[in-house]
């Protein structure tokens, strides 16, 4: 198998917006893997570490983590984190408690339900997107998030 090295470039940038309630708003991006270890009984637990070097098939972890270090609460924040080319979105990995998640298929021109999304289909028409059609993947969290409160976002995949 070959291995793919990742650059920070690579990895992608998450994109950040915020209703006019924030005034300030810090976040960061980390890109890990999930190890299956195996214990000397036999269980086995399941590890993230850093994503340097991820093989095809291998699941890779992308979070957000975001922190309201202004002076006051802030709503209405937008997060959206693009999904990498060479990664497949993993159904249901990017659902979270007290956000609203939405997917693109277009580039991030657009988000939808994910029930909603359609791609143009070979021949004419349209049909559901797969997995493979996310581009980017959104989340609106109301809030209020208060003063120092500190959150995350995250979605998985599988290298291709």
């Amino acid at each position: 198998m070959i291995a793919r090295h990742f650059s920070a470039f690579a990895l992608s940038a998450a994109m950040l917006a915020f209703g006019v309630s924030a005034n300030a708003l810090t976040a960061t991006q980390k890109v890990e893997k999930e190890v299956t270890i195996t214990q000397a009984d036999g269980s086995t637990t399941v590890k993230r570490v850093s994503a340097d070097e991820v093989t095809p098939g291998e699941k890779v972890v992308y979070t957000v983590a975001f922190m309201n270090d202004s002076s006051e609460p802030a709503s209405d924040l937008v997060l959206a984190m693009p999904v990498p080319s060479d990664i497949r979105f993993l159904e249901g990995t990017a659902d979270r408690e007290g956000a609203t998640v939405r997917y693109s298929v277009d580039g991030g021109s657009s988000f939808s339900e994910r029930s909603a999304l359609t791609i143009s289909a070979v021949g004419g028409g349209t049909r559901p997107a797969r997995a493979d059609d996310i581009t980017h993947i959104q989340w609106k969290i109301a809030g209020p998030v208060p003063v120092g409160a500190s959150d995350t976002v995250a979605f998985k995949g599988r290298l291709k």
